[in-house]
């Protein structure tokens, strides 16, 4: 089957708080998961690889699948990172250009716990360790939320900044908080990136737009049932009935109902 499915996470850790739980998957769950990739024979893709498939380039492999982080946490270098070494698997963390070496302050407001962003050194170890490095703004903006000349400075500027500090260029992009519209998808192809991920959930298919690339939220509420559950339907939100709604949806359509 044709398909790919991309992985999205934010913090690999242990949870410092109830509100933070749902972004922040353990270390232990993080090798499980990782884990049952290998053993499942998923073949993992770098985000290049995957947008030549997307562009016909080259075949999509069976049970293709690209890992990300957002936001650029330090505990991915330290956690996440040797991990997928292990593994051999390559991922791609999309950085917010304006907060290197500083803290997450687009959430500390609203009552997340205060968390260490990589700095430049540090995006260069995660270089080292396999990762591509993309762009998530200058500062984590909601991007239709802002004017057209704020968005085109968050999303080139970000570009360029990155590309300043790490000496290479860089090619991919994710929209802050899943937010996006058709102008802000139109800014971010006119600077320059081959791709954009979204939060939207569902497989990418050779011929798909891909600047509008889904993901699957892997929470760290997740238990291995719900990660595998994920992977198999492409879905954010995993349940005990969900493959039995599935499968009903499947018959009534097969019944012309």
């Amino acid at each position: 089957m044709s398909r790919a499915l991309i992985l999205m996470y934010h913090l690999v850790d242990i949870p410092r708080s109830g509100q933070e739980q749902r972004f922040c998957t353990t270390p232990n769950d993080f090798a499980h998961q990782m884990e049952y990739l290998a053993e499942s024979g998923y073949t993992a893709l770098s985000m290049a690889q995957l947008c030549d498939c997307m562009k016909g380039k080259t075949p999509m492999p069976g049970k293709a699948v690209h890992i990300t982080f957002d936001d650029g946490f330090n505990c991915v270098l330290d956690h996440a990172a040797p991990i997928l070494q292990h593994h051999g698997f390559p991922a791609t963390m999309f950085a917010v250009s304006d907060r290197l070496g500083s803290s997450n302050d687009w959430m500390t407001g609203r009552g997340f716990p205060v968390r260490t962003i990589l700095s430049v050194d540090g995006l260069r170890a995660l270089e080292d360790a396999g990762f591509a490095i993309g762009s998530h703004t200058r500062t984590h903006a909601r991007l239709p939320d802002i004017t057209v000349e704020e968005a085109k400075d968050e999303i080139s500027s970000s570009k360029s900044r990155l590309e300043d500090a790490l000496g290479k260029s860089v090619d991919y992009f994710a929209y802050p908080f899943g937010k996006f519209s058709e102008p802000v998808r139109d800014l971010v192809t006119g600077a320059g990136y081959r791709a954009a991920c979204s939060t939207r959930s569902g497989f990418n298919r050779p011929g798909e737009d891909p600047y509008l690339l889904r993901r699957i939220d892997v929470f760290g509420t997740d238990r291995l049932w719900q990660f595998r559950q994920k992977l198999k339907f492409g879905i954010n939100e995993a349940s005990r009935t969900y493959p039995l709604r599935y499968m009903g949806r499947r018959m009534m359509a097969r019944l012309g109902a």
